[in-house]
């Protein structure tokens, strides 16, 4: 009888270790094609990034099917760093995209998956905020401050999800700096330009 038992424990925990190794790896290789995909984004490659998200999404998919038989996988800093990544990267295609949240259904991802990626997503657009602010175009960097602080001011509003969501606090922190950071610089060269059109008035109308 016992020996029964100890040859089934054997077995049990050999396909454990194979299926975390296997879940593990997937991960890994999961959050790097999202990491890829956000800078593929940021160079306006994104043909590039959808094909890194098929395959991120066929991975995730795979991990699913191990977590399935054994739960513990689902629940390891590998794999929610590897779902968080990916829906930051999601979440930033589909506001440049089509200007608006792809939902966590759509992306096959759990809500708590989906609203940490969320609150990595203020630092991503400040990235493109500040290009934006290079290139002279301050219409288009308000409006990504004003996704910034709208993504800031709802999760703020979640008062159980900071309390339930491991992390989440410290994502918030962090974006309410890179929300305020960004603001100074926007108003900063909002100023400047308000200058600068002043002194080319002022040329303008020495020359008369």
């Amino acid at each position: 009888m016992i020996e029964d038992i100890i040859r089934k424990s054997t077995k049990d925990l050999r396909n454990r270790e194979k299926a975390r190794n296997e879940a593990y790896g997937r991960a890994r290789r999961a959050r790097m094609l999202s990491k890829q995909a956000i800078l593929l984004l940021h160079n306006g490659d994104n043909e590039k990034a959808s094909a890194n998200f098929d395959e991120a999404r066929g991975l995730l998919d795979e991990i699913k099917t191990y977590s399935e038989e054994f739960p513990e996988i689902g629940f390891n800093d590998a794999v929610e760093a590897a779902k968080q990544e990916y829906a930051e990267a999601r979440i930033l295609h589909g506001l440049n995209s089509r200007k608006e949240f792809p939902s966590p259904e759509a992306l096959g991802l759990q809500y708590k998956d989906y609203i940490l990626g969320l609150a990595d997503v203020p630092g991503e657009l400040r990235r493109q905020t500040l290009d934006l602010l290079r290139a002279g175009d301050l219409g288009a960097a308000e409006a990504n401050l004003d996704q910034m602080e709208a993504i800031f001011l709802h999760l703020t509003g979640m008062e159980e999800a900071c309390l339930l969501l491991k992390g989440l606090r410290r994502k918030l922190d962090v974006v309410r700096m890179v929300n305020e950071r960004t603001r100074s610089e926007i108003t900063t060269e909002v100023s400047r330009e308000r200058l600068r059109k002043q002194l080319a008035e002022f040329g303008e109308k020495n020359l008369e």
